[in-house]
């Protein structure tokens, strides 16, 4: 089942902070790394953020942390907003040299998000959803995210949409969340496909049961790779929710749920080879049912270009292995 409540990390670290497009008063193609050099070196804010983020990415440079955040900070100390920002995200890491202080990233969060950083807006919702170095507060977190999702920030629009399904201030809105939803989900969050798939399978705050659309938005993301749809889809087939029953892609499913870090699939993979759970009345699988879903989960992951590893089914459930006689001799 999807946890409302899932944390998304509070922020990407600096190697993983992306050129955003909007109102920057800077391009990329403002500098080369000779330039950058020499313009930081006169003080020049942008030119110590662009060369900041070289040593975050590695890009040009060999990749250095301390050396990023020795520029985040003198760009950030002239106030330049996406140096600030990221500055805040080494902090909320602890790497760089700096220690993990989650209370300094939100200083600095703060002090990029007042500028209008949609990045930072984010980071700061994210602080007061989940209570990362000040007090949780959902109205801010919902007010932080608006401001960001109101810039095409697809992060925050997911968040805002998961944040309307808990309900900031305790009352959700499944209208509300579907429609930050939608649009998250129309820039490629996987999130928000999962999110969606959610409030279509369960109903309720006036919007209706449709279970096939909800397993269609549970298969889009489980597709690309997502291990909570994955986990989900699996589900569906498991119980016949909006598809027709169908134990071997439901162990399929659960299978690469698992092997991509959904640690709740492995209860289902298990009451599928017969562990007594006594959750879901299943009938356990054959184990030529369990080796056709292994095969089918390993020719997915081999599709989409991964090494699917060991998608054993002996790591799941230990009595399907053979037992060894009790008389056997050691």
């Amino acid at each position: 089942m999807k946890n409302l409540q899932s944390i998304r990390c509070l922020i990407v670290v600096g190697a993983a902070l992306a050129w955003l497009t909007g109102a920057l008063v800077w391009a990329a193609d403002d500098f080369t790394l000779e330039t950058a050099r020499s313009a930081a070196a006169r003080g020049d804010a942008p030119a110590q953020f662009y060369l900041g983020r070289l040593y975050a990415h590695g890009k040009g440079v060999p990749r250095d942390d301390a050396k990023a955040v020795e520029y985040f900070r003198a760009s950030a100390a002239q106030g330049f907003a996406r140096a600030e920002n990221n500055l805040g995200a080494y902090y909320a890491s602890g790497l760089g040299g700096l220690p993990q202080d989650d209370a300094q990233a939100v200083n600095w969060f703060r002090k990029a998000a007042e500028q209008g950083d949609p990045l930072a807006q984010f980071s700061l919702g994210q602080a007061y959803e989940w209570g990362r170095g000040t007090a949780t507060n959902l109205t801010e977190a919902a007010a932080w995210y608006q401001r960001a999702a109101e810039q095409n920030q697809t992060n925050a629009i997911a968040a805002l949409g998961d944040l309307y399904l808990a309900g900031p201030g305790g009352a959700a809105n499944y209208q509300k969340a579907r429609l930050w939803l939608e649009k998250a989900a129309a820039q490629g969050s996987l999130d928000a496909l999962n999110s969606l798939g959610y409030i279509q399978e369960k109903g309720g705050h006036g919007l209706s049961i449709n279970q096939a659309l909800a397993a269609d938005y549970y298969r889009q993301a489980a597709e690309k790779g997502f291990a909570k749809a994955q986990m989900n889809l699996g589900r569906m087939y498991m119980m016949g929710i909006g598809v027709s029953t169908d134990y071997i892609e439901a162990f399929k499913w659960f299978c690469l749920a698992l092997h991509n870090g959904e640690n709740i699939a492995r209860h289902y993979l298990e009451e599928l080879q017969g562990a007594p759970y006594g959750d879901i009345p299943v009938k356990p699988m054959t184990s030529a049912q369990i080796q056709e879903a292994v095969e089918r989960a390993e020719a997915f992951e081999k599709y989409q270009g991964k090494n699917p590893g060991q998608l054993k089914p002996q790591m799941f459930y230990p009595t399907i292995v053979p037992a060894v006689p009790t008389n056997a001799v050691p």
